[in-house]
């Protein structure tokens, strides 16, 4: 590694972000730039066209070798791990609190105001499948 590439510079973040996603930041800006600029570009065109019938998913090991993108990997996937275990226990929050002891949404979103949107939401799909 020479001098220029000796040392890794992490973009400004806010104070409260989480060590999983500076994590995930780590390991991205740990890549090779070459690298981190395909999969950049393969970011930019999934976020364009994803909703598109004849998308396909790339390959991220067409991109960059299975070792380089290891940690990047596992950081992912503890961050996705993360967001479905905080998203079932949401739900389950919701479901025993409008179902069990009867709470309106009203309540529920003045008794955790952080997770309102999400609240509506799962609120919402229990009273589609569910019923009140």
């Amino acid at each position: 590694m020479g001098k220029k590439n000796e040392y890794i510079q992490l973009p400004p973040m806010k104070k409260d972000t989480s060590a999983d996603v500076v994590s995930f930041i780590w390991e991205y800006m740990k890549l090779p730039e070459e690298v981190r600029n395909k999969v950049k570009s393969e970011m930019d065109e999934i976020r364009e066209h994803c909703r598109d019938s004849g998308f396909q998913r790339p390959n991220l090991y067409e991109i960059a070798s299975a070792e380089e993108v290891a940690g990047l990997e596992k950081s992912m996937q503890k961050i996705i791990a993360d967001i479905i275990t905080e998203a079932s226990s949401v739900a389950s929050w919701v479901y025993v609190e409008k179902y069990v002891h009867h709470k309106s949404l009203q309540e529920m979103l003045r008794e955790w105001k952080d997770a309102d949107k999400f609240i509506l939401v799962i609120d919402t799909w229990f009273e589609k499948f569910l019923g009140a």
